[in-house]
């Protein structure tokens, strides 16, 4: 995925609780960084936040942005990767469904990988949305009257939503934010 440089200026938001996926993390991060964006770790941890990696703690990676005094304006977009102990943490954490609403009601472009999907099944952030989700998430998006479908990679407008792979997600996500317009106000 040859991106050098095609999002420099772009400010894009990773986040993550304690458990997420370790190799989610580690593509993810390194193609943003290739292609030019400015890339923070925003997590609900201060300090280091532990990856999950094949059964097991992985590596710690640093936070360089806490999640209660972050806001969706500081960034271009978000990602958030995959790993079940990470997104009930942020599920569970009320700061989160606060950061996500103001990526969802701006329409900016924002990414989720698998259970990740979860952190935006509250409230009325996926009201008739479709998306990927993982099977074990599913029946949330439902509830929240989302609606799922049985694909790898689903972009509704700025929400790309994915199973399996996460290249591909990754890649329609640099494509949504070369190609998000800020409104006026938000450029401003």
């Amino acid at each position: 995925m040859q991106q050098e440089n095609t999002l420099v200026g772009k400010k894009v938001a990773i986040l993550i609780a304690n458990g997420f996926e370790q190799s989610h993390m580690t593509s993810l991060h390194k193609c943003l960084v290739d292609s030019g964006a400015e890339v923070k770790i925003v997590s609900p941890e201060k300090g280091v936040v532990n990856s999950w990696h094949n059964g097991t703690w992985g590596h710690f990676f640093p936070s360089n942005a806490f999640l209660p005094t972050s806001m969706s304006f500081h960034f271009d977009a978000v990602i958030v990767p995959g790993g079940e102990r990470h997104v009930n943490r942020l599920c569970s954490d009320p700061q989160t469904a606060r950061f996500m609403r103001g990526f969802m009601e701006d329409n900016k472009p924002v990414a989720l990988f698998e259970e990740a999907v979860k952190v935006i099944a509250v409230d009325d952030l996926l009201d008739t949305r479709t998306v990927a989700a993982a099977e074990a998430v599913a029946e949330n998006v439902t509830a929240s009257n989302g609606i799922v479908k049985d694909e790898p990679v689903i972009v509704d407008d700025m929400l790309v939503t994915a199973t399996g792979e996460i290249d591909p997600l990754v890649e329609r996500f640099m494509d949504n934010i070369r190609e998000y317009e800020p409104e006026a106000w938000e450029a401003a």
